[in-house]
């Protein structure tokens, strides 16, 4: 499977990119790669490493209060960040709901984020006009994506707020911050206020900038982040509850 991801990426011109944002699902990578798994994960890391490359992984882990440990605090949202915190030199951004593992020459970019985890100095806004692009890696686009709530924080809608959490950041067993925001339904209950992709994605997967390879039976998508945070700014200009049940 890694020859085969690296002629798609040289391809797609992905290996042109200077950072990788990565939404992964390993367990495809997995059934297929059951002699050594951790090595050929490290082999598709350092596919991307070895040209330079910085790769962006979300290391989410929702502490909403109590204490969150930079060095600590395990990610929620699958196996990658995991274990790139054990295996590889790395910087995590401080939020404690939505940080950020980087590894690679320029992974400090995740340092010295602004409190709000969807801000103007947030990592969605700190990736734009900076050659990024999306690798979804066999994880559905259907899914989502953050960026949107990045697109709609930057339009102020009606139905998420900047809410405070009072958890302690701490790094090295040194407290380093708390107070640290994210972009939050109003109105938690209400259904027709949940998050959805429904209304946008079959016209997303048929835009040009979007690249579908098909590998054992699922997908792998690859996509500019400049274009697609146009894209979504835009779909939300035309419709203010594009991303929500509304």
């Amino acid at each position: 499977m890694i020859k085969k991801l690296d002629q798609v990426f040289k391809k797609t011109g992905l290996y042109n990119a200077t950072y990788i944002y990565i939404y992964s699902d390993f367990r495809i990578f997995f059934e297929n790669n059951k002699i050594n798994p951790e090595k050929k994960v490290n082999s598709f890391l350092n596919l991307f490493l070895d040209k330079g490359i910085t790769l962006i992984i979300p290391a989410f882990s929702y502490t909403t209060k109590g204490e969150f440990h930079l060095e600590k605090t395990r990610s929620k949202v699958g196996f990658l960040a995991n274990y790139v915190m054990k295996k590889f030199q790395y910087e995590r951004s401080e939020h404690p709901l939505f940080s950020f593992v980087a590894i690679g020459k320029k992974r400090k970019i995740v340092k010295r984020i602004g409190k709000s985890a969807f801000g103007r100095k947030s990592i969605h806004h700190k990736l734009f006009n900076k050659n990024t692009f999306f690798l979804n890696f066999f994880r559905p686009l259907k899914k989502g994506n953050t960026l949107v709530h990045h697109i709609e924080q930057m339009k102020n809608v009606n139905y998420r707020y900047d809410k405070k959490f009072n958890t302690i950041i701490f790094k090295n067993k040194k407290k380093i911050g708390s107070n640290f925001k994210a972009y939050v339904r109003t109105f938690v209950h209400k259904k027709e206020h949940k998050f959805t992709f429904k209304k946008i994605i079959k016209k997303l997967v048929k835009e040009n900038f979007m690249i579908k390879v098909k590998i054992k039976n699922s997908n792998i998508y690859i996509y500019n982040y400049d274009i697609f945070y146009k894209f979504l700014k835009k779909a939300l200009q035309k419709d203010r509850y594009v991303f929500i049940n509304k």
